[in-house]
């Protein structure tokens, strides 16, 4: 019987140890999986984080490219600036005044060089 109950602690001791490896591998992949999640986790949190801070830098131009148009709509509302505007863009003239417009210098001629095809070209066109 001895020798029965050695080899059946033999038995459970090989069991407990086959038990505690596997406990420990069980334990140790699932601590990767976290520590995998959790690195995964981190990087989404991390490109968020950039995204974040790119688009409160162009709220901020937003809102003070809003802030000029503000300031340029109660400029557009001062009959000063409505006169300018319409004689810039419409020709306005009041009762009196008379209108000029300067055309611009006419374009340079052009001159040719004196080799063969200009030439011909030249004694074609009659210059």
């Amino acid at each position: 019987m001895s020798v029965l109950s050695g080899d059946l602690k033999q038995d459970s001791v090989a069991v407990e140890r086959t038990r505690r490896i596997t406990l420990g591998v069980l334990v140790a992949l699932v601590t990767l999986l976290i520590l995998w999640w959790s690195f995964d986790s981190f990087q989404l949190w991390s490109e968020q984080g950039k995204e974040l801070s790119i688009k409160e830098v162009e709220l901020i131009q937003i809102e003070n490219e809003y802030g000029i148009l503000q300031e340029r709509e109660q400029t557009l509302y001062l009959p000063s600036e409505i006169e300018w505007l319409a004689r810039q863009n419409f020709g306005l003239i009041k009762p009196g005044e008379e209108a000029f417009a300067v055309p611009p210098p006419a374009p340079e001629p052009v001159r040719l060089p004196s080799v063969w095809p200009f030439t011909y070209l030249a004694e074609t066109l009659g210059g």
